[in-house]
């Protein structure tokens, strides 16, 4: 019996052995890879994070980080369920122009979707190299741009060696014209793909000289190079600004900043009280929005209310009551962060490095595809740069509305006439005005008016669509 026990513990210790040896041999491997210099860890770092062909090969020879490709399913995830629900959150955002300029030497892997996880595309944003963004997405304290050209994601910071290092940084704030109150005279002309409004004349000499005062003449480029981002701010209210500093305000409006330390801003509520119930909204730091009417008492924070009605706001936080909510516009000196553009669309791209889209060519023409009730399909060309309306009014479409009165508003979209339903290819439109946003609020984002929208790209439109709605009502 003790012959077999022996027998048996000799044929054990002869299985266990090729699993120590390989034990022992993995130790002597992390070892050695626990003796390379920081600048080693840190190259590997990076090629992990970026992508390149050498940080491929590493990563199947070792145990990549959760973030790298492939690392996900090797390691264990040791956050919190409270750390899994903050990354879970998200808060969507439209591009509104904002270009952002590559910084970090290695450039950047685009990726399929919003995630570092997300498989790379294959083609990368070298340092340098200026993209405009169409929806950024906030989640896990990490930004992801989805490019405005449709090449896919990428975002704000890697961590290298346990250290943030920002990758992106803020290259110029393109917005669209919103005039202040009062200042209806300009005749203007906006290009989609650069987010360019040109001025091409006014309407009578005193609205020239009243916009002379802000330094606007014919034939400039409205375009503000925002070198200090300040989001979702219109073009008419740093307009607003910029006469507020010199004491020539036109409109009675005032505008505040949000600059809260954290980053959720302040959540918008439905009365001027910090106790009553949500609207769901938020104001982001750093984004200037408009006050028309403020309520003070003593000891309690003072309200703000929006004055585009989406309720209320506060200047101070019963979480932080020494430091401020916001800040009035008035106190912000505007010549050390804005400057408005002179000169060409071109010139403008080559000083911000943005590279213009290839459907602005001169000679390329765009396909329309028509949609009628009770007609066939039909297509017509429109070149690049050309009028909606004016095609569809020149190939025989009846593009207005059967209304009981008659309006005409010489194509500043304020009559709502000319409503289309734009089912394909609206990123190949002129971007919305304020007044179109403003008159078809009520409506899907389809329903475009047409009378002051150039063509750019293909689309698919449905002509005198049902349902419109007018102030409320339904055509």
């Amino acid at each position: 019996w003790d012959s077999g026990r022996r027998r048996a513990a000799s044929a054990l210790a002869g299985a266990l052995a090729p699993v120590a040896v390989l034990a022992g041999a993995r130790r002597r491997s992390l070892h050695r890879a626990g003796q390379r210099s920081p600048d080693q860890l840190r190259g590997r770092g990076i090629r992990w994070a970026l992508g390149s062909d050498d940080g491929a090969a590493a990563a199947k020879k070792t145990r990549a980080p959760r973030w790298a490709p492939g690392g996900a399913g090797q390691l264990k995830d040791r956050r919190t369920a409270v750390e899994m629900l903050d990354d879970a959150k998200e808060e969507v955002f439209d591009g509104e122009g904002r270009c952002y300029r590559v910084t970090f030497d290695e450039g950047i892997g685009i990726r399929f979707d919003k995630d570092l996880n997300a498989p790379r595309t294959g083609e990368d944003l070298k340092k340098g190299e200026v993209f405009e963004v169409k929806t950024e997405v906030t989640r896990g304290g990490r930004r992801y741009f989805e490019l405005l050209d449709g090449r896919g994601w990428v975002f704000d910071w890697i961590s290298i060696m346990g250290q943030r290092v920002d990758v992106v940084e803020i290259a110029a704030q393109l917005y669209t014209v919103m005039f202040p109150d009062g200042v209806t005279g300009v005749n203007w002309c906006s290009d989609t793909t650069m987010r360019f409004c040109k001025v091409q004349g006014f309407a009578t000499e005193g609205d020239a000289s009243y916009l002379s005062q802000a330094g606007i003449s014919s034939g400039d480029i409205l375009v503000m190079i925002d070198q200090d981002p300040v989001p979702g701010m219109p073009f008419g209210q740093v307009l607003e600004r910029l006469w507020a500093s010199s004491g020539r305000q036109p409109g009675n409006g005032l505008f505040y900043r949000v600059t809260t330390e954290g980053p959720y801003g302040i959540g918008i509520r439905a009365e001027p009280d910090i106790d009553s119930p949500r609207t769901g909204e938020d104001l982001i730091r750093g984004q200037v929005f408009e006050v028309d009417d403020i309520i003070q008492e003593e000891g309690k924070p003072t309200y703000l209310h929006l004055a585009d009605g989406r309720g209320w706001a506060f200047d101070t936080s019963p979480v932080d009551p020494e430091n401020p909510c916001v800040q009035n516009v008035e106190d912000v000196d505007p010549g050390s962060t804005l400057t408005m553009w002179r000169g060409t669309t071109e010139e403008l791209a080559q000083t911000i490095g943005l590279q213009l889209q290839e459907d602005t060519e001169t000679g390329r023409s765009a396909t329309i595809t028509v949609l009628e009730e009770g007609q066939p399909v039909q297509r017509i060309g429109c070149p690049a740069g050309g009028n909606l309306r004016k095609t569809l009014l020149s190939s025989g479409f009846q593009i207005y509305q059967e209304l009981n009165q008659v309006f005409h508003c010489n194509a500043n979209q304020l009559c709502g006439t000319c409503v289309l339903n734009v089912l394909e290819g609206d990123e190949n439109l002129t971007v919305k005005s304020v007044n179109e946003k403003k008159v078809m609020a009520a409506n899907p984002p389809g329903f475009r008016l047409c009378c002051n929208i150039d063509v750019y790209g293909d689309v698919v439109v449905e002509v005198r669509p049902k349902g419109v709605k007018y102030g409320g009502g339904t055509s």
